[in-house]
């Protein structure tokens, strides 16, 4: 809707779509706005126009909403990272389910038969367990942050306020180490850290896009011995095909952490992928365990399954787990987190979905568990997955829109969504986790 003002036009915000932008009609054209609310009355800047939308800057907030607050971090209006900080948490929690909701039945043109309350973090803050730096130079410094929203710009952002105080601790020695240097021993593309909560230990995770033996040394000279930090891991992260010898891969100390899930040490080495908020993600695997039942002896497919939290805690509880991931040293982690933690009943399987899936007879399993990448299944890999005739199906799901879809292939093959039920994995973003149940009618 648009208002005129005095010598300026200002537009009603719609409501909130996927990535938590705003939406609202300029001259008809579909406009999404960052850092406005539902029903704010505001004034705008259109940028360049695409095919069908465009974006725009927000000028001024003439009318504001009651869910609007100030945002605590410094960096917020040019880090591309967060994209709720703006506004209280219990309407982030409204705002995403709206926005899940809307997926299911734009894109998916499906409804489940219950939706469940979305789930809060019980950390607002300072809940990611891992960060991943760009490191540039500026007047003459180097610097750790983020890439501005939709560029290649980079923020110093070292005080984000999604990392706990461990990591702070660490990042503020990797700052001083860099602000010493007058150049570096290579370009770096990225500098991670991670941490572990139940341990209180760190692992450093650098990359560059080429190195030679002399540079990754030198690279882990320069960050050796820092306090509470287990072990630095220096590799080329450029493709196969543009290297012309073998990837170097230097490693000082420990290349894994081991983390604490439902009791259980769990190992994750530097190139397995690491949960960033391990709290909600215990909530998750509860919830999981609730709606499942009793599970002695049943039958459960576990893919995409990196390294085997769920798996693993369910064969604990005596199902009979396979364990599939196309990640060697993922399933390597599972196979050491499952002999050092005593856990049978699980067979491991170092195989992508869709090369697994068609091995597997119809009723092989009781019940499979999948947890894709963003992009979702693959139509191959649903349609392996419906001719399993599993019961049940258990999907967690790291993006709406690829849930949506996969929703109503499953649906079209018979499998009735049970069950829906948000996480919030990533609070002050607008990143969705959900475990939906599909139940084969």
């Amino acid at each position: 809707m648009r208002q005129k003002g005095s010598d300026l036009s200002s537009y009603k915000i719609e409501r909130i779509v996927a990535g938590g932008w705003g939406l609202t009609h300029i001259e008809s054209k579909v406009t999404f706005v960052r850092g406005v609310l539902p029903d704010e009355l505001v004034m705008v800047t259109p940028e360049p126009s695409r095919q069908g939308y465009q974006f725009a800057t927000l000028d001024h907030i003439q009318e504001a909403s009651p869910d609007r607050i100030a945002a605590p971090c410094l960096v917020y209006e040019q880090c591309g990272g967060c994209q709720f900080q703006h506004v209280r948490y219990e309407a982030q929690l409204r705002f995403k389910q709206q926005m899940l909701e809307e997926a299911f039945g734009r894109i998916g043109q499906v409804s489940p038969q219950a939706w469940l309350p979305p789930v809060p973090s019980p950390f607002p803050y300072e809940y990611r367990r891992w960060v991943r730096f760009s490191v540039f130079q500026e007047h003459n410094t180097f610097h750790l942050g983020f890439l501005r929203e939709r560029s290649h710009q980079p923020v110093e952002a070292t005080g984000c306020l999604l990392i706990p105080e461990s990591i702070r601790v660490v990042v503020e020695e990797l700052k001083t180490r860099l602000g010493a240097l007058s150049r570096l021993p290579a370009f770096l593309s990225s500098l991670e850290v991670r941490a572990s909560a139940a341990f209180g230990s760190h692992l450093l995770i650098i990359k560059s896009p080429r190195l030679n033996q002399g540079q990754a040394e030198s690279i882990l000279q320069t960050f050796h011995e820092i306090p509470n930090v287990a072990g630095c891991v220096v590799t080329a992260d450029a493709p196969p095909a543009r290297r012309k010898h073998a990837p170097i891969r230097l490693v000082n100390g420990d290349d894994h952490l081991f983390e604490q899930f439902r009791d259980v040490p769990f190992r994750i080495s530097d190139r397995s992928f690491m949960q960033a908020n391990w709290s909600v993600y215990a909530m998750m695997y509860q919830t999981l365990e609730e709606w499942l039942g009793e599970c002695a002896q049943t039958r459960i497919l576990e893919l995409f399954a990196g390294v085997g939290c769920l798996g693993l805690s369910l064969a604990r509880r005596g199902a009979l787990v396979t364990v599939v991931e196309e990640n060697p040293y993922a399933i390597a982690d599972a196979r050491k987190s499952a002999s050092q933690n005593h856990i049978g009943r699980c067979r491991f399987r170092p195989s992508t979905a869709e090369e697994f899936l068609r091995q597997v007879p119809p009723e092989d399993y009781d019940v499979v568990l999948v947890d894709p990448p963003r992009a979702g299944l693959s139509k191959a890999c649903v349609e392996l997955l419906i001719q399993t005739k599993s019961s049940r199906i258990f999907y967690v799901s790291c993006d709406a829109a690829s849930l949506a879809r996969d929703a109503k292939r499953l649906g079209a093959a018979g499998y009735q969504m049970s069950r829906v039920q948000l996480f919030d994995m990533f609070p002050q973003t607008a990143h969705i986790e959900t475990l939906v149940e599909f139940i084969l009618q």
